[in-house]
Formats: structure tokens, C-alpha cells, sequence
């Protein structure tokens, strides 16, 4: 059963070891989580060209969101103004820059049901991000732009922690879905990728945890849980990254990973957090000892997602 941690006061060791074991952690006083909220904000304001953003799916179709995001999310992970944010909002939280490598911060929309639910705004069922190549080191980080509802947030299945849950991880490739990410744009109406999920999984009980603008998240990648049917008549918009602290890599610290069968490794698209450098190729050797055959698309491009 997991604990949520409320602005604990403990080294960045402890923290990590109960992430590991399965607790939540809520920070909800990181000045820098509040300025990323204020910039996407405002990006999101002159995106939609007054249009409430909230309710921009009254004015826009699924097709014209599609458009408009698959050029604006990247664009939006790459902005100077986002990466620095996103670099300060781990050093607030603890982290050692020299040794903690991060990936691109994510922008995530959730528009109602019978809207655009898939591709550039897919809803994620019951699944861990470790079945979608995620380390079991890996650290996700996750923050509401505008206040989150019940019926659009994010479910958890703390139960579910270090137990083996039925899943079709098997289906997913990394690799192959870097390149699948050339064309979102294009999913629209029906999403025919691999998309790991838990099969025939009916929790008894979920948490929802509804953290308040300027508040973030931390879970570990193994933490099973889900996008709720958006109900809400409401658009969600959040952020989303992840890091990952070589150290945790080298010792073997992480999450349990007992139930992840999927190819690849996305640990190389991330980057250290002090000077950029690349996750060196020893540190991904420990989690993939043979490098995959062939022709493959090894790292995430934000320029085709």
C-alpha cells in the first residue's frame, strides 16, 4: 500500500527509496513548478487565440486540435523557457544535478470523451510506464495546469505495487515506436498502435490524487495507473517528465518490475540536468546488454510527437 508524502523532509536517498517502494510524493511550495504552470499557461492562452483553452473543444474539431498540438507540443519542449524551468523544478525538489538525468518535459492534454482521445491526446488505461520502456529507476514527474476534476484527473492502483498484473507489454518496441511517432498527427479517429496495457485489470479501489495548480507529483514509472474518461466537459492540460539518477542505475536500486516484457529502453533520451550531456552508453548497457540489431530509431524526436 502506498503513502503519500506531503513536502517530506529527508535526504534525496530516502525520497528516492520510497518512491521505490511505493509512495506518492506531493511537493506544493517549488517556486519554479509555479512559473511553469504561469508560462504554459500563457501558451496555451495564445495558442487558442481566445479561446478559452478549457473549452476550446466547443470551437475546435478533433482534427484542427491534432493540427495545432502536433506542431505546438514540440515546439513547446524545446522553448529555452521550458527546459530551464523544468531543470530548476528537479534541483528544487532535491536532486543532484551532476548525477540525475532527465527527458524532455511533455506537455499532455485529455479532452472529453467523444473529443480527441487518441493520438497527440491519447488516455492511457491501467499501465506502468516501465511496460512502455521506462528503467525501473525512473522517476516520473507530473503537474496539473489548471485545477484538476475527479472525473478527468489521474488514477492510481497503489495495491497493484510489486505484484505481477496482467498486461500485453510483450506487444511493445521502443524503437519501433519512435518511428510510429512520425505521423501522430495523423491518429485521429482510431489509434492502432501498441498501447501497453493491464488486461481484464478491475481494481476494487483507486487513488485519485487532485493536486492543486503549482503543486507536482513524483511516482515511480512502475506505479500502475491511468488516465480517467474525461467526464468533466472540462480539458485537462498537465506536464509530465521523468528522471532518472545514474547512481540508482549503477547500484540497482529502482522499482520491483516484476511484470515488463516489452523491447527496448528509452533511458538514452535522457540528458543530465547540469550541462545537457548524454546518458553515456555504459550507464545503458547496464539496462540493455546487447544493443538492438538493425536499422532502429534509438531516441525519442520531438519533432515527431
Amino acid at each position: 500500500m502506498s503513502t503519500i508524502l506531503v513536502n517530506p523532509r529527508c535526504s534525496n536517498t530516502d525520497l528516492r527509496a520510497s518512491l521505490f517502494m511505493g509512495d506518492i510524493v506531493l511537493f506544493t511550495e517549488l517556486p519554479a513548478v509555479a512559473e511553469l504552470v504561469e508560462h504554459t499557461r500563457a501558451e496555451l492562452n495564445m495558442l487558442f487565440d481566445g479561446h478559452d483553452p478549457q473549452h476550446v473543444h466547443e470551437h475546435l474539431s478533433p482534427e484542427e486540435l491534432a493540427a495545432i498540438l502536433s506542431k505546438w507540443k514540440p515546439a513547446f519542449m524545446r522553448m529555452e523557457r521550458s527546459m530551464h524551468l523544468a531543470r530548476q523544478i528537479i534541483k528544487q525538489c532535491g536532486f543532484d544535478p551532476h548525477t540525475t538525468y532527465f527527458d524532455l518535459l511533455k506537455p499532455r492534454t485529455s479532452y472529453p470523451v467523444g473529443h480527441l482521445t487518441t493520438g497527440i491526446a491519447y488516455a492511457f488505461p491501467w499501465h506502468r510506464d516501465t511496460w512502455y520502456a521506462a528503467a525501473p529507476q525512473q522517476i516520473n514527474l507530473w503537474l496539473p495546469v489548471w485545477e484538476p476534476q475527479r472525473n478527468n484527473a489521474m488514477a492510481f492502483d497503489p495495491t497493484a505495487f510489486g505484484k505481477q498484473v496482467p498486461n500485453n507489454s510483450s506487444d511493445f518496441d521502443y524503437y519501433r515506436r519512435n518511428v510510429e511517432r512520425a505521423s501522430l498527427d495523423k491518429v485521429v479517429k482510431t489509434d492502432t498502435r501498441a498501447q501497453p496495457g493491464a488486461i481484464d485489470w478491475h481494481p476494487a479501489h483507486e487513488d485519485i490524487v487532485l493536486p492543486s495548480p503549482g503543486s507536482i507529483l513524483l511516482f515511480s514509472a512502475d506505479q500502475l495507473h491511468r488516465s480517467i474518461p474525461n467526464t468533466s466537459g472540462l480539458a485537462r492540460y498537465s506536464i509530465d517528465y521523468r528522471i532518472v539518477e545514474t547512481g540508482d542505475i549503477e547500484s540497482g536500486r529502482g522499482a520491483p518490475a516484476l511484470d515488463n516484457a516489452c523491447t527496448g529502453t528509452a533511458i538514452r533520451d535522457f540528458h543530465r540536468v547540469s550541462d545537457g550531456a548524454e546518458m553515456p552508453e555504459a550507464m545503458v548497457r547496464i539496462l540493455e546488454p546487447e544493443p538492438p540489431a538493425g536499422d532502429v530509431v534509438l531516441t525519442f524526436d520531438p519533432g515527431k510527437s
